[in-house]
This record gives structure tokens, C-alpha cells and sequence, in this order.
């Protein structure tokens, strides 16, 4: 028979194999896990850079609209200003019209 020291012994060597078989694992999971996480961060900083492009664009967009809207009031408040100018012509041709007439 084995002497308990034996066993004990056994015992110690198995242990320490698992420990460093665990420890071996708990590496390269490790290992595995801080690749996932900068592939991650990776990804996100190209999701940051699309995020500030993107905004940048919709300001120059707005920005645009913004003068379009400038611009379209103006060609409004002219149209309006036209407007009553023909519609002050078509009076003052009336007029001469009806003045020919009599």
C-alpha cells in the first residue's frame, strides 16, 4: 500500500498540474477577451468618426438651408414688390386707356 505521504504527494502534484493548466487557460482567455475588447474599440472609434462626420455634414446642410431659406424670403418679399408694381401699371394703363376712350 501507499503511504499517506505518497498519496499526499500525489495529491500536490495533481493539484499544481491542474493550477497550471487552469492558469494556462485563464491566459489565453485572457488573452482572447482583450482581443475582443480592442476589436470593439476599434469599432467604436470608427463609429465616432462616422458620428462626427455626420454631424458635420448636417450642419453644412443646414447651414445651406438655412441661406436657401434667406434667399427664398427674399425672392418672396420681390415677387410681392413686382406684383404690386405691374398691378400699379395695369391702373395707370386704365387709366390712360379710359382717358384715349372719352
Amino acid at each position: 500500500m501507499s503511504s499517506s505521504q505518497e498519496i499526499l504527494g500525489a495529491l500536490r502534484k495533481l493539484e499544481d498540474n491542474l493550477a497550471e493548466r487552469l492558469g494556462q487557460q485563464m491566459d489565453a482567455l485572457r488573452l482572447e477577451m482583450n482581443a475582443r475588447f480592442d476589436a470593439i474599440e476599434v469599432r467604436l472609434d470608427r463609429l465616432e468618426t462616422e458620428y462626427q462626420m455626420i454631424t458635420a455634414a448636417l450642419r453644412r446642410i443646414e447651414e445651406r438651408l438655412d441661406a436657401h431659406d434667406a434667399e427664398r424670403d427674399q425672392l418672396r418679399t420681390d415677387v410681392a414688390a413686382l406684383k404690386a408694381r405691374v398691378a400699379h401699371l395695369n391702373e395707370r394703363i386704365q387709366a390712360i386707356e379710359s382717358k384715349l376712350e372719352d
